[in-house]
């Protein structure tokens, strides 16, 4: 059992973490096309790169730090992973932002080569340390305790992806008002960047040291073996294949945000995007609410499927913004902003609790703990969907292609269609057939 101090000190760990996966995801394709001027398929191509990494990152390490035995291994078989990959992380995450003090910006092959390298290690120490970290979870609490670990994760994810994402805008509108990455804009997005490095690492301090790993006796394990029986996991599997191909979707709407913003809205000032992010935060601290206790009353499959539902008919509606009469374009645009991120936020919501609970119910059964396995192996197949969509937005901005931003809301529900039929066939609640506790935690 887990003091509340404790469950406090793990849940928080994500906060740091949480802040810079956002800031890379939302900020890192729009700074490298709009500001240092990258071609955007090479654009595409480094930071779907990133993604590979992540996926054959996380699975490797999971599966490595289930086979270390806590008797053996001096710093513990999941800690190991923490103390060197949360200062490789933060090391990896600030050099990503530092291009425009080093290479020319007239050298696409310098800033592709810089973009390839440090997007890629910053997504191999994430899958480095997080895996682990998650896979940490059911050894170190009881079902019935759970439940709190994960109110304190979904509070800490929240306000870390509220700070990244805010950042992303907020930084975005400073760079544009200055003209580009110059001048003060250059040494407060250094500043920033050194910062939630530093933030990220401190936050996984009080857990390092205050929680004692449970001793776990583990067995030579075939990495082959236990993924079989991973596959052979319906739920497990039917979940990572409709997830994700929501990815692809995903990765597209979160990577043209700020250019939707900024082109489509004409959110061009600093207090503008302010209030846009204050907006999306609002948006997400409810959909987290309103989906937490639907799924609770409820179930988490059905929850998803109202959410997808509302999504399909929702997104095709950027195709009108700005033409709709008497409204003016910036409420448009705050009104759309806020339903998506409603909607998308079970998608967020969800994943973790899915893969969490499928990996609790293995061990139940089988006797063997494979978290990391389950934690690991699913980043493979979300990650290369991911790394798909980078491309796709690569493609889309091409000058070939050129595409109208307002068409993002389509193009996104297309893979809510493909995916909903198939999220379809997968049990997502049969821990609440017997127990109303509930993990509700997000990625």
């Amino acid at each position: 059992m887990l003091t509340l101090r404790q469950k406090i000190f793990y849940g928080i760990c994500r906060f740091g973490t949480t802040i810079l996966l956002n800031v890379v995801f939302v900020a890192t394709f729009w700074m490298y096309s709009n500001t240092i001027n990258l071609d955007p398929m090479l654009n595409g191509i480094g930071n779907a790169v990133g993604k590979l990494v992540i996926g054959i990152s996380s699975f490797f390490f999971g599966f490595v730090s289930d086979s270390l035995s806590s008797s053996t291994a001096k710093y513990g078989r999941r800690k190991l992973f923490i103390w060197i990959g949360a200062p490789l992380l933060g090391l990896s995450f600030t050099m990503l932002f530092t291009p425009h003090f080093i290479i020319p910006d007239s050298s696409q092959t310098g800033i592709f080569l810089w973009l390839l390298i440090w997007n890629s290690l910053f997504h191999f120490f994430y899958g480095f340390l997080l895996t682990p970290y998650q896979s940490w979870l059911p050894e170190i609490t009881k079902p019935e305790e759970r439940v709190g670990v994960s109110a304190v994760m979904n509070i800490t994810n929240l306000f870390g992806g509220a700070v990244g994402s805010g950042f992303a805008l907020l930084m975005a509108g400073i760079i544009q008002e200055s003209g580009g990455v110059v001048g003060d804009a250059a040494v407060v997005l250094l500043s920033f960047a050194i910062i939630f490095s530093v933030v990220e690492i401190v936050m996984f301090i009080p857990a390092l040291v205050s929680i004692k790993e449970k001793h776990v006796a583990t067995k030579k394990k075939n990495i082959w073996k236990e993924l079989k029986v991973a596959l052979k996991n319906k739920n497990y599997v039917v979940w990572m294949i409709s997830y994700a191909i929501l990815s692809v979707g995903i990765t597209i709407m979160s990577v043209l945000m700020l250019d939707f913003v900024h082109v489509v809205l004409g959110l061009n000032t600093t207090l503008d995007n302010f209030i846009f992010a204050a907006l999306m935060f609002v948006a997400m601290v409810l959909g987290f609410y309103t989906w937490s206790i639907l799924s609770k009353k409820k179930g988490i499959k059905l929850s998803l499927i109202i959410s997808y539902c509302f999504l399909l008919i929702w997104m095709p509606l950027t195709i009108l913004v700005g033409k709709i009469p008497l409204i003016p374009l910036i409420i448009q645009g705050y009104i759309f902003g806020f339903f998506a991120v409603f909607g998308m936020s079970a998608a967020f919501l969800f994943p973790y609790v899915i893969i969490a609970d499928i990996a609790d119910k293995d061990e139940k059964d089988t006797l063997e703990n494979r978290s990391g396995v389950y934690t690991g192996f699913k980043s493979i197949p979300t990650n290369i969907a991911q790394a798909g969509g980078f491309i796709l937005v690569g493609y889309l901005l091409s000058p070939e292609t050129n595409i109208d931003l307002i068409w993002i809301g389509p193009i996104v529900t297309v893979f809510l269609v493909i995916a909903l039929p198939i999220m379809l066939l997968g049990d997502y609640d049969f821990f609440k057939k017997k127990s109303k506790d509930m993990i509700t935690e997000t990625d």
